[in-house]
């Protein structure tokens, strides 16, 4: 498990992050390659304070946070650096086993570094994340949008993600290489589709929330996780809309969807921690789907909270992962 854990936190880390504090600019950074999708974190800045999230790593039990204030260098600290000159919120004390955690104490307008990594009980902790940077603010710049996904089609991909209160605008990226990045124009929707894409080619698509000034990028959100997609003449499924958990006792749950057209079987995903995806919840296959809506049973859940996406599939493949939804079981210890 040690192994494993220090495997995915020493990946290339997509850490593709435009603070809500940077340079009124209107420029937009340009991310490294990454070979991991799953270990993402980010710093959505508050009054005081920043709130971490990050995708759940298959086999941690726990996170370990570490932080620190820039140096003035304006300069990516080190491991060495956080770890000898930061602070460490041990996640085996503090009981850290999901995203998000809410880091306080911190002074507004002010440059904080932060990295996480993760832990298996009885095992040391993984290496850690890059670092990325948050400036808390009194009056603090919008939440990076959640839920963001891509689904991918012929030569296109459509991306779509939660609404942000408070938002004003909305732009989409995707990049495959410095030759091959795109952006949308201001969107005030909550989907986007890129066409005239290349089938067969792999893509990543990430996105922010815009404030009401286009001046500046004071109260931007930072970006949003980012979610992969391949267009295909012969894509997969839509991703299923509109889950809910409809019914639950004693440990029983009751999933729910809506039917993706020409979807020949679903699969659920769950997991104990935020941000599970296809690549790391534990799947239950649901074959032979009958009439709308679909519904199938988890059962024998313990008590605690489960995190759930669900997919479609055909001969064509896994459609991307549906938003993510909740519970919190307290009937069945």
């Amino acid at each position: 498990m040690k192994k494993f854990l220090s495997y995915l936190l020493l990946m290339s880390v997509f850490v593709f992050f435009v603070s809500a504090c940077s340079d009124d600019d209107n420029s937009i950074d340009i991310p490294e390659p990454e070979e991991n999708l799953t270990n993402q974190l980010r710093a959505d800045a508050g009054n005081g304070e920043v709130t971490l999230e990050w995708k759940m790593l298959p086999g941690a039990d726990t996170y370990n946070i570490y932080y620190m204030e820039d140096d003035g260098s304006v300069e990516q600290p080190t491991s060495a650096d956080l770890k000898n000159n930061g602070t460490k919120i041990d996640g085996v004390t503090e009981d850290i086993i999901s995203a998000p955690y809410t880091v306080t104490g911190l002074e507004n307008g002010k440059m904080y570094w932060f990295a996480l990594s993760a832990k298996a009980f009885g095992e040391i902790e993984s290496d850690l994340t890059k670092a990325i940077y948050s400036i808390p603010l009194a009056d603090p710049p919008l939440p990076a949008p959640e839920n963001v996904r891509a689904n991918a089609g012929d030569e296109e991909a459509t991306v779509t993600w939660d609404l942000v209160t408070g938002a004003a605008g909305y732009k989409v990226y995707y990049f495959t290489s410095f030759e091959m990045y795109g952006e949308s124009p201001k969107i005030t929707g909550n989907s986007y589709t890129f066409t005239r894409l290349k089938n067969g080619q792999d893509y990543i698509f990430w996105m922010e929330a815009l404030d009401g000034d286009d001046n500046t990028r004071t109260g931007d959100s930072s970006t949003s996780f980012v979610y992969p997609a391949t267009p295909s003449i012969s894509p997969p499924p839509a991703a299923p809309t509109n889950p809910a958990i409809t019914d639950q006792n004693n440990g029983d749950i009751i999933v729910d969807w809506d039917t993706v057209t020409g979807a020949t079987s679903y699969r659920i995903y769950i997991a104990r921690a935020k941000g599970v995806t296809q690549l790391t919840g534990q799947a239950t296959i649901i074959g032979t789907p009958d009439a709308a809506p679909k519904q199938a049973a988890e059962t024998n859940l313990t008590n605690g909270t489960y995190y759930i996406v669900v997919t479609a599939l055909n001969a064509n493949g896994e459609s991307a992962d549906s938003r993510e939804v909740s519970i919190t079981i307290t009937d069945n210890p």
